[in-house]
Order: structure tokens, then sequence, then C-alpha cells
């Protein structure tokens, strides 16, 4: 829920610091004291598009945070975990920067984020109502939402939507494989010519790299030989005092001062290990020597086998070292030609059983959803006639097309409306009248409130067009709904601010020649004074008092 909201230079607010908490929180005033721009200023944090004009005359920027409870929001906070914006505690805060240019920042827990993001988030914290905004009653998608989970059919409709993702999935790869079939032959021909080349190539695994060595060894035999030959000469085959008869002939000088003089026996000790070094790198050498006077192929024969190895890479455009790996995936893709049809056969029984499950599941839905709508329907007309609109007809509209499935079953759900006798019911977006619609809402949110995930309900003068005994009633419907969701109501109405739980009063002041919006949170007493001057306009007398005193005394009795 939302907790805290904080605004500094939006439109006539220099500095608001609001505390919110859970259930019913009222929010009156004057006319044209600023009663919704807290609220204006929440939907700019929760990513509604906005311009330089909002900021305040003369700053240089606008800067709202939105402060939220999310420790009951397991949605949220995964999906904040899941784009690494989650915070180290159970509080999430939204920000809104706009500059007097027009330029605009959003961040979630002190990290910018697109305002696409803000929004996403946004949507899933608070519901804004208002005369002329939409919000998601206005979206057809919703009105299914409200319903399944009114018919709490929620784990059904996982069932479903599994169902159907697993017979798309297995429809999908029996049309790739029909498609593939229909330009089979030719490329099984294809195939088969293509590892008959390399059939004839007879290349084994790691060959390539073998001959490149041999081809190196070789390449370089000659140079090769003479060097090694040389160092042999130099180290231990020369007639003229080797380079290892030199080592020994030093070894045995020292020989006779090794026991008395310990620099001299180490110096000993090194000769002698070099001389055993020089040996045997003139025996690796050596080795070295004969191989390449044993090697069997000739240069040229390993050039030709490299040569074909290297034709056929470039025709297939792949290193020579992956020709291999290549000749296997084309082999298997050959199995898979030979082996289609078979593979298509087992792939539309599968699909077949699959379609049955689904179609079973989605069938619940349907018979779930048709019983859930019927009772829907008797709740909010009892709720719409309680709100003055007993002419009103509401109709759940369910499109049930089994010829075209999807995820979550047959249906397609539209809440319709008739407002007035004789008129056919239209979709909500086709009410002319913002009270009406706020109304209708209203009824609709009370309903479904306990299947309702968004935490936090704004009302934005939801009584406008309506006085007296419907007042009252509205007050009650919205003080209902705060048992289950957090609810914040601007209102004009005394009956509605007498409902609430807590009371925010707005007004607006001069000061240092510029006028100045800001608000209190009322007391017992003052709350008292403000439902009087909403019952009795500019004089509040004894009587409007006592009449605010017993308005609030009546909704207390009755909530407790």
């Amino acid at each position: 829920m939302l907790t805290a909201l904080s605004i500094s230079q939006f439109a006539i607010a220099e500095k608001l610091e609001l505390d919110f908490s859970a259930g019913m929180t009222a929010i009156t005033g004057e006319t044209g004291a600023g009663k919704s721009i807290s609220l204006d200023a929440l939907s700019f944090a929760l990513g509604a598009r906005a311009d330089s004009s909002i900021v305040r005359s003369g700053a240089d920027k606008a800067d709202i945070r939105a402060v939220f409870d999310i420790s009951a929001l397991p949605a949220a906070r995964q999906w904040l975990q899941e784009h690494d914006l989650e915070a180290d505690d159970d509080d999430c805060i939204l920000r809104r920067v706009i500059t007097s240019e027009g330029r605009s920042k959003a961040y979630i827990n002190g990290c910018p984020v697109n305002l696409q993001q803000l929004k996403t988030l946004g949507d899933q914290l608070v519901d804004i109502h208002s005369q002329h905004a939409h919000h998601q009653l206005m979206r057809r998608e919703y009105h299914q939402v409200l319903l399944d989970a009114y018919a709490d059919c929620r784990p059904l409709l996982q069932k479903t939507a599994t169902a159907f993702a697993e017979w798309q999935q297995t429809a999908r790869e029996i049309q790739q494989l029909q498609n593939q079939n229909s330009e089979a032959d030719k490329r099984k021909e294809f195939l088969q010519f293509q590892l008959q080349e390399f059939d004839d190539l007879k290349l084994e695994a790691d060959e390539y790299e073998t001959l490149e060595k041999r081809h190196q060894l070789l390449a370089n035999a000659e140079s090769l030989m003479q060097a090694c030959q040389q160092v042999l000469d130099i180290c231990h085959d020369s007639d003229q005092q080797p380079l290892i008869g030199q080592l020994e002939h030093s070894r045995q000088l020292l020989q006779d001062f090794e026991e008395h003089f310990s620099d001299i026996r180490d110096a000993s000790e090194l000769l002698s290990s070099a001389s055993i070094q020089v040996d045997e790198a003139c025996r690796s050498l050596r080795q070295q020597l004969g191989s390449i006077d044993n090697d069997s192929d000739s240069l040229q024969d390993i050039e030709t086998r490299l040569a074909s190895i290297h034709d056929l890479a470039r025709k297939h455009r792949v290193a020579p070292q992956e020709l291999p790996q290549l000749q296997q995936e084309l082999q298997d893709e050959l199995n898979r030609l030979d082996n289609s049809n078979e593979h298509i056969e087992a792939l539309q029984k599968k699909a077949g059983q699959q379609r049955e499950v689904y179609m079973g599941l989605a069938r619940q839905l349907t018979q779930l959803r048709e019983t859930a709508s019927e009772k829907l329907t008797r709740a909010i007309k009892q709720q719409l006639k309680a709100l003055g609109m007993q002419n009103c007809q509401f109709v759940p509209l369910l499109n049930t097309d089994t010829e075209s499935p999807k995820a979550g079953g047959f249906e397609s759900v539209e809440f319709l409306i008739s407002t007035n006798p004789g008129s056919p019911p239209q979709g909500l977006q086709k009410i002319a009248s913002g009270g009406e619609l706020s109304r209708i809402s209203l009824a609709i949110q009370v309903i479904t409130a306990t299947a309702s995930t968004i935490p936090t309900l704004i009302f934005d003068e939801v009584d406008v067009g309506i006085g007296g005994a419907t007042a009252e009633v509205v007050g009650r419907l919205l003080n209902t709904l705060s048992r289950s969701a957090q609810i914040i109501c601007v209102t004009h109405q005394a009956q509605v601010a007498a409902c609430a739980d807590h009371h925010l009063y707005v007004a607006k002041q001069l000061k240092k020649g510029a006028v100045h919006t800001f608000v209190k949170a009322l007391d017992d007493n003052d709350r008292v004074h403000e439902i009087a001057r909403m019952l009795g306009g500019v004089e509040i007398t004894r009587a409007t008092l006592d009449h605010a005193a017993e308005l609030i005394g009546n909704v207390q009795k009755q909530q407790a």
C-alpha cells in the first residue's frame, strides 16, 4: 500500500509531505484549493506522461516520491527482482523528476528506469479512478481477469494455459516437419551428395591437426636436420673437445677441492647437472633426427591430402577442423528426414491427446465463468440499486468461440452497461456520464475486491452528481472496500468523508506574494469542523457541528 508521498515544486505546491495508512482516507477542502494535486502528482510517479507545465512557476524542476509497502505483494517483489530493482527492505520507492525544460527522469529504488517500466510497476500498485481518466476497468482484457478471479478459477486457468502451450508446441513441431517434407526429397538428394564427398575423403578425427604438424616438420626438414646435427657436434659428437666432454673435464678439475670449499662443491654439482641435461638434449635431438629419417610419407603426399581437406572446407564455408562435426550434422539431418513420416504420425497422435486435455479443461472454465457471471450480475445489480441506479443493467458478456481456442480458454469477456431503460447494453467506454461511470466502476470494484490484486484504489470525486442518501451509500461502499484494499478518496460530500478512517484537509494560502497549497491531517475535533463546513457552507453553526458529530458517530457505530 501507499505509505508516503513527497511532492516538491509541483503546480502550486512548493513542498508537501503526506503520510498514508491502511483503511479509507478522505481528502477534502474548498473548491480550487488543490485537492487533486497529490493524486495528480502520484499519477506522474506511477508513469503518467508529463510536460514542463506541471513545474511550479520559478522552479527548476518538480520532484515526486511515492513510497509503497510491498511486503504483501509477491508479484511486485518478483517483478523487481527480475529487473534487478529490489530494495533491502519491504519499501519500494518510485520517483519522478520533471524539469522546467520538459525533460523527465524516472527511478525505482534509486535506480534509473524508463517510463514504461515505471508504469508497469505502478499498474500493480495503484488503480486511480477519476471521471475522465482511463483505468483498468476500461480495458476489456481486465474484465476477464476480474471475472476469473471472482469465479476463483485461477488454478484451473493455469492448468488450461499449460495444456494449451504444450498442445501448440507439438503443433508447431508438426508444421515444421510438414514444411520440411515438401522439399524433403530434394534435400535428401542434396544431403546424400554432400555426404558422399565426405565418404570419399575419409577424413579421420584429428587427422587435419596431425597432418598440419607433419607438414610443418617436413617442410623444414633439411634446415632442422642441419641445426640438430650442428648442435650434436657441438655438444657430443665433435672430435675436438665436445661440450659434454668439457663439462666433465671441468668437474674433474674441481673434484679435489669439493670437500673443503662449499662454493666449489656447489659449482661442481651444477656442472654435473649441466652435463646430464646436455646429454638429455642430445638424446632428444637424435630422436628428432630419427623421426625425420624414418618418415614414410613424402611432403608432396601430405600437401595433396591437405589441399583436398581445404577444398571441402571452403565448399562448406567452415574451418578444416570443423569438417567432422559438419559431417555428423548432415548425417543427423538425413536420418531425421528418413524418419520424418513416422515422427509426424507420432506427434499427431500426441497433439490429439493434448488437445483433448485442453478442451476438457477449457469446458470446465466455461462452466465456471457462466456460473460466476450470473452471480456477479445479481450482486452488482444490487449495489447499483443502492447507488441510485436502479434502472442500470449490468451484463458480463461471454463470447465463447470453441473454433479459436486460446490459452485462457474459449471465452473473451466484456462488461456491458445500460444506464437507461430500453437502451441496449454497451461497453463501459461508451458511457458518457463520468459520474455514472465512477459509480458503476465502484460497484464492480466492491464486488470483486476480495479478488483484486491491486492494493491501493484511488477515487477522485466519485460522488459528483449524487448527494444525500446515495452519497452515504457511496461512503459506506468505499469503507467496505477499504477492508480489503487501501482507499484514498477526494470528495465534496460530507456523507462520504464521514465514512473515512483518516481525513486530510487541503487549503491554499498566500505567502510572500505566491499561492501555496498545504495539507493537514485532521484530528477528531478538526474533522467535526470540516464535516460541518461541508454540510453548512461558510457559516458554521452549532446545529451543523452537532449534525457533523452525529454523522461521524453513526458511521462509527455501524463500523463497530
